[in-house]
């Protein structure tokens, strides 16, 4: 398994997880994942994050990881301003990669994004998990929050073969500058 990046630790209880150069997207799996077994059937795992501002490109949050090729992950990202030197943005990120449906050619595997709610210095994250017993899928839906109270619902994205598992995980990537800090990870039945 591949470590966090030096610096990782704890501090009041919460998780510090400095970001990566090292990425999760198509060929590219170098990035550290931090996971554990997630529940079978439906559930709904939440986060407390907060990320300090990097230079750009920086990205933490949530995944639900079948391995480096099937996943979803959701993640507040530091982006940086094109045309304003030093500048940054942030939004939140829920993104896919996994086989395409047969009726989809050419791709056999293929990494796509949404976005969600506006994030704030501390951003709730939640996926919603379901299994599709009927489409053999797992199904996984987004929100985000930014006072751990009203949550903003995204898109779904599908996984197929719902009898191969996921885990639950963290992720803290793209590029080096960054700390994330993680408050908790609470998994409910869904």
């Amino acid at each position: 398994m591949r470590g966090p990046a030096a610096g990782a630790g704890t501090s009041g209880g919460d998780l510090l997880f400095p970001t990566q150069n090292a990425e999760l997207n198509l060929g590219t799996n170098t990035a550290s994942v931090l996971n554990r077994p997630a529940p079978s059937g439906d559930f709904v795992v939440e986060t407390k994050l907060s990320i300090t501002n990097g230079p750009g490109n920086q990205q933490a949050g949530l995944v639900l990881y079948g391995d480096d090729d099937r996943y979803v992950k959701l993640v507040h990202a530091v982006l940086p301003v094109s045309h304003k030197e030093g500048q940054v943005t942030h939004v939140t990120e829920f993104a896919r990669e996994g086989a395409l449906p047969a009726t989809r050619p050419p791709a056999a595997n293929a990494y796509g994004p949404m976005f969600g709610g506006a994030p704030a210095p501390t951003t709730w994250l939640r996926l919603a998990h379901h299994v599709d017993a009927a489409r053999a899928l797992h199904e996984v839906r987004a929100a985000s929050c930014t006072d751990g109270v009203h949550w903003t619902w995204t898109g779904t994205w599908t996984l197929p073969d719902a009898s191969a598992p996921l885990r639950i995980g963290l992720v803290a990537l793209n590029t080096a500058g960054a700390t994330a800090r993680f408050g908790y990870v609470r998994t409910y039945a869904g």
